[in-house]
């Protein structure tokens, strides 16, 4: 069986196709090196990008 090409994939693709085989390391690490290709991420999962919301939002809420 050949391996997916992960250029190919848009972003979308890519990490969905990471969550359904955990097990393939090369596809997590393309995913990672799009992650911290972008210029002033502060997030690398899902869970970190809630946590940074809910702290924007609770700090704009605490200024009003």
């Amino acid at each position: 069986m050949s391996s997916p090409n992960y250029q190919a994939m848009t972003e979308q693709e890519l990490r969905d196709y990471v969550r359904r085989n955990p097990e393939d390391e090369d596809a997590f690490q393309h995913y990672l090196s799009i992650i911290r290709s972008r210029p002033g991420v502060i997030c690398t999962t899902d869970e970190e990008a809630d946590a940074q919301m809910q702290r924007r939002v609770a700090s704009i809420t605490d200024r009003d």
